[in-house]
C-alpha cells in the first residue's frame, strides 16, 4: 500500500471488504450491556487480558460517572492493553 499510495490500498480495501461480506463472524461481546461500564471494563480485564482486577485513579472514576450520567453507560467498553 505504502509503495503505491492510494492506488495500492484498493487491492486491500477489495480483499477487506470481501472478508467481512463472505465470511462467518464469531464475535461475541463478553458481557451483557446491561452491566455497569466497571463491571465491563473488569470482566473484559480478566476475561481478555488475564487480569486479577482493575484500580481506577480518581480522574477514571469522575469520568465513568460523567459518562454514566450522560446516559451512555450500556455502551460498550473498547479496551486496549499496552505494557505499561
Amino acid at each position: 500500500v505504502w509503495a503505491k499510495g492510494g492506488e495500492g490500498g484498493i487491492d486491500l480495501a477489495k480483499k477487506v471488504l470481501d472478508s467481512l461480506e463472505n465470511k462467518e463472524r464469531n464475535f461475541k461481546v463478553p458481557y451483557d450491556d446491561s452491566l455497569s461500564l466497571k463491571d465491563k471494563i473488569e470482566t473484559v480485564a480478566k476475561d481478555i487480558y488475564g487480569a486479577d482486577g482493575v484500580t481506577y485513579t480518581a480522574a477514571a472514576e469522575k469520568e465513568l460517572k460523567r459518562i454514566t450520567d450522560l446516559g451512555m453507560g450500556d455502551l460498550p467498553v473498547c479496551m486496549a492493553k499496552t505494557q505499561y
